[in-house]
């Protein structure tokens, strides 16, 4: 709706500036239209008296003689009453106002007589018909604009800015390393080659990433490899060290030799020692931003993500009710690792029903729980599906890393939270079943 307030704002204001206008334009216009009449009556009379060489007694006089000369009978809106008096008596026609303050008196002098004329001023009323019209013929050509204006931010709101909206933040979770964030599908044509470039860059970016990481576990299995194989000649030069500085050998040649010998053990024990510790941190960085967010900003970016994606694979997705509370985590991870969960879950099960519902438990703690219908994993693989480079027996040809669902429990321990999984049986079905656990 906020896109609607500028422009409607706008109108409203050129809606008044016109109207003002328009009220200012007709202000000290008059309608002269009783001057028509007195002007006409102000001719007749000359004509009469040029022709009958006296006075018009009256307007009945004026009009008859109208008719006479074009045979069309005088109509007088405003005129009401046409007086005389000769011009050495004049006292009285002057003096005899007008009751009615509505009526007015005219005068004109000729050779002859001095003429009264009383009338009616016009009422302005084909003026307010002018002004009436302009005000509806301009306000319905600006409501008619306005209309014009926002159908058309309607349709550019929908057909380009919401689209691109939802691509907006397709960058930023390629950067983050968020790969499995795929761009909406959609039947827009106005972003149709640019949605193909980015899904086929995301697509090789998560191979490249794919291909690292392989190249990150050859190098870990390596690393302990050699460290083993390094392992059982160190304890054996170890041993051959000992006998030689106990003796077992003479001579004090032996004896340095065995020194040394032992010397170098300990270096390579400690070069060994380095090798395991690197063989066991961690291959993949994270970093989290953790902050106070709403619960209903994480479920709407999920909501909004997957809603359409849902209905193009006919996969029956709810998300249950919920009380809006404050968690303190990254809502950005946190995302994260709820789109993990749940394209695991549409890879893995069988694409009828997933479902994220939100329970509270002892005021303290905010539990997520994604379900996924056709569950394929055995419960005893449960404790190792967190491990890195795990893959269950449930994946069968599917491509992996074994790295989704250990990334996920890097980042829920690094938002203060947990990870863990169950399998629950419900109508007599399997049904896998995420939870994550979250501070308030």
């Amino acid at each position: 709706m906020r896109i609607f307030i500028k422009p409607i704002l706008f109108f409203i204001v050129l809606f008044a500036a016109v109207n003002v206008l328009i009220v200012v334009l007709y202000k000290d216009k008059k309608d002269n239209s009783h001057n028509i009449e007195l002007n006409r009556v102000k001719q007749m009379i000359n004509e009469y008296e040029k022709e009958k060489g006296v006075a018009a007694e009256d307007l009945s006089a004026l009009v008859l003689f109208s008719k006479e000369s074009s045979g069309e009978t005088e109509e007088f809106e405003y005129v009401l009453k046409l007086s005389t008096s000769d011009k050495d008596d004049i006292t009285g026609i002057i003096n005899d106002k007008n009751v009615d303050s509505d009526i007015s008196e005219w005068y004109y002098l000729t050779d002859k007589k001095l003429y009264r004329v009383d009338y009616e001023r016009a009422k302005d009323s084909s003026l307010m018909k002018d002004r009436s019209r302009t005000f509806i013929i301009i306000n319905g050509i600006l409501l008619l604009a306005m209309i014009i204006c926002i159908s058309m931010i309607i349709y550019y709101q929908r057909k380009i800015i919401t689209p691109f909206t939802k691509l907006a933040s397709l960058p930023e979770e390629i950067a983050k390393g968020n790969l499995t964030k795929e761009i909406p599908e959609s039947e827009e044509k106005y972003f149709g080659k640019f949605t193909w470039g980015m899904n086929m860059l995301r697509e090789q970016l998560e191979d490249t990433k794919t291909k690292n990481l392989q190249l990150e576990r050859d190098k870990k299995v390596l690393l302990m490899s050699l460290s083993h194989d390094i392992k059982t000649p160190l304890s054996t030069i170890s041993l051959y060290s000992k006998a030689i500085s106990k003796g077992l050998y003479k001579g004090d040649k032996v004896k340095t030799s065995a020194d040394s010998i032992q010397e170098k053990v300990f270096e390579i024990e400690d070069y060994m020692k380095r090798i395991v510790n690197a063989s066991n941190e961690d291959i993949i960085e994270f970093s989290v931003d953790n902050r106070e967010a709403y619960i209903k900003d994480i479920v709407d970016s999920i909501d909004n993500y997957y809603r359409d994606k849902m209905k193009l694979r006919s996969v029956d997705f709810t998300i249950g009710s919920y009380n809006n509370k404050l968690i303190k985590v990254d809502p950005d991870r946190l995302v994260e690792v709820i789109q993990n969960i749940i394209e695991n879950a549409l890879k893995y099960g069988d694409g009828r029903r997933i479902s994220m519902d939100i329970n509270e438990e002892d005021g303290k703690r905010i539990v997520f729980s994604i379900k996924n219908t056709g569950c394929t994993l055995e419960k005893r693989e449960l404790a190792n599906i967190f491990e890195s480079f795990y893959r269950g027996t449930n994946t069968g040809k599917q491509e992996g890393s074994g790295l989704g669902l250990y990334i996920c429990r890097r980042l829920m321990h690094l938002m203060d939270g947990e990870i863990y999984a169950d399998i629950i049986s419900e109508d007599g079905e399997d049904i896998m079943n995420v939870m994550l656990e979250l501070n308030m």
